[in-house]
């Protein structure tokens, strides 16, 4: 298994949807990742860098994204006290977390990410700011049924 923690505010600018310009040039259209997508890319697969296996992990793969974005200023106190609460607003969660899986690819934590087979992904606010990631191979094949090893979906991502 590896697990990391990711000392950056999770970007709001991902490289789907706003973050890309495309411009049709001979007929073909060529696409162009804005500068804060580009630069949220750069700055993660920096971070994420620290933590490259030394050989790209194999088989079926458990993915699973924690990502906690800072108390807004506006941020009524008593929110504040519950801790944290989830994040309904943009970037959604498919938008970060292919930003996340690009990188991790492009770092070859694994040969491909066709290899997540399970993918849990959180957005939250709170006071513990960073993107907490954790990937762990999966049984090739199913557990017999009532067998241990399962496990828990409600598990959270970091401690």
């Amino acid at each position: 298994m590896i697990a990391f923690h990711l000392p950056i505010t999770p970007p709001k600018a991902t490289s789907q949807g706003a973050g890309k310009r495309i411009l049709v040039k001979d007929g073909k259209p060529m696409f162009f990742k804005n500068r804060k997508a580009t630069s949220a890319e750069n700055d993660l697969t920096l971070l994420c860098s620290r933590h490259v296996p030394r050989e790209p992990m194999d088989g079926p793969l458990s993915l699973s994204i924690d990502f906690v974005f800072p108390w807004r200023a506006s941020e009524p106190k008593k929110r504040i006290a519950l801790g944290r609460v989830p994040h309904t607003s943009k970037p959604d969660c498919s938008n970060l977390v292919k930003m996340i899986e690009d990188c991790l690819t492009r770092l070859q934590f694994w040969k491909d990410d066709s290899q997540v087979a399970d993918l849990r992904v959180t957005k939250a606010w709170g006071k513990a700011v960073g993107i907490y990631v954790a990937i762990r191979p999966l049984p090739s094949e199913p557990a017999p049924a009532g067998s241990p090893g399962k496990s828990d979906p409600t598990e959270p991502v970091h401690g």
